[in-house]
């Protein structure tokens, strides 16, 4: 496991969704303690960019108005046009890759946990998603973004 990792303790305990206490074993434990640690990070990385459901996006309601509101009507105007062109580029892929794209940004689901749902591996995972997102990114090269114009604060 990379990163902090907890004191050396003799005996793991941990509360269960009903309240009660459950010895596990130290490798449990730090399973449990690594997922814990992904899920604060991740919270806060959507709390700090803007994250919002696939739905949304597909409705069209995807911007925030906090990120419209922000900044000069310039600004915010290619903002709405970038966001726009997202969309598009989203709806150009596959149902498969759209899924896959909606697990990890949208529903924030790890790659570990998004290779348990599709049935491979956590490398295949990560080699779909490179593959995808090098294909967004060509996609709204095409639509005329280059750059990296989409961005939240």
């Amino acid at each position: 496991m990379r990163g902090k990792k907890p004191k050396e303790r003799k005996n793991y305990i941990l509360r269960t969704e009903n309240g009660t206490l459950v010895e596990v074993t130290r490798e449990v434990y730090l399973e449990w303690y690594q997922s814990r640690r992904r899920e604060k990070y991740q919270k806060e990385q959507k709390q700090k960019y803007g994250v919002c459901s696939l739905e949304v996006v597909q409705e069209g309601s995807f911007v925030k108005t906090s990120m419209l509101q922000e900044g000069q009507p310039e600004e915010m105007a290619v903002r709405s046009e970038c966001l726009k062109k997202l969309k598009e580029s989203l709806e150009q892929l596959p149902e498969q890759e759209a899924y896959l794209i909606y697990l990890l940004f949208f529903e924030e689901v790890t790659v570990k946990e998004a290779a348990q749902i599709c049935g491979c591996s956590r490398k295949t995972i990560q080699n779909r998603k490179k593959r995808i997102l090098n294909t967004l990114k060509n996609i709204m090269k095409e639509l005329g973004i280059e750059g990296g114009c989409i961005y939240f604060n």
